[in-house]
């Protein structure tokens, strides 16, 4: 097994990174097969944000580090076989000192469906709020260390109103997502889009949260 160690890293036999500097937050987690939960090995990569002050990479199916103190970290994993999983880890997540997580690995499987959950447009309207920055550069990143995967955004509206103006206001909504992924260097070949208007709701249910939920975008994986 071949280990890559940067900066002030240095890794231990049993799978943990020692710091100079001890952080105030210990990170404790392990990887699984989403659908068996057995153990997998994968290339893992983590980073300091936001300039990736402090960078590593290695193998294993668990790992443990210390988190500098006021710092989030970018967890990066790969395995073969299985659909690259990005995460950012909020030191605000600890208690008592240590954040404990495992992380499960989605077997490699083409037309999978990401929704993206904290992507919420207002009614009648396709602008990204800065809260949905996060989890659109987690797809980013899914995309930049699997340069070969292409995607499809698929855009929705609440059912209710005019059906021809619904499917402008999910394409609308589609292409504002492709542009922030372009401006995030996704070459703009590798996004298709596709417009469903109102047709496709999660619920027809006629209160605020089932039609909030209804207007979204959700992520097709066509190719790895």
């Amino acid at each position: 097994m071949r280990v890559v160690v940067f900066l002030m890293f240095t890794v231990l036999s049993s799978g943990v990174f020692a710091q100079g500097d001890v952080g105030t937050v210990v990170v404790k987690a392990t990887i699984v097969d989403a659908n068996t939960k057995e153990p997998v090995s994968a290339k893992i990569k983590y980073e300091s944000l936001p300039y990736g002050g402090n960078i590593g990479v290695f193998r294993s199916d668990k790992f443990t580090f210390n988190m500098e103190e006021g710092k989030d970290y970018l967890i990066v994993l790969e395995s073969d076989g299985y659909s690259p999983y990005t995460e950012t880890v909020k030191i605000a997540e600890a208690e008592d000192g240590v954040i404990n997580k495992v992380i499960e690995l989605q077997p490699n499987s083409l037309n999978r469906l990401i929704r993206l959950e904290k992507l919420i447009f207002a009614l009648g309207k396709a602008a990204i709020s800065p809260e949905s920055h996060e989890e659109l550069d987690e797809i980013s990143t899914m995309m930049e260390v699997n340069p070969t995967m292409t995607i499809q955004l698929e855009g929705h509206t609440d059912f209710r109103g005019n059906a021809k103006q619904n499917l402008k206001l999910s394409e609308r909504r589609v292409e504002s997502v492709k542009e922030y992924l372009v401006s995030k260097g996704i070459d703009k070949k590798r996004i298709k889009t596709k417009a469903f208007g109102g047709t496709q709701p999660l619920s027809r249910a006629n209160d605020e949260e089932s039609r909030t939920n209804n207007r979204r975008v959700e992520v097709r994986i066509l190719t790895n």
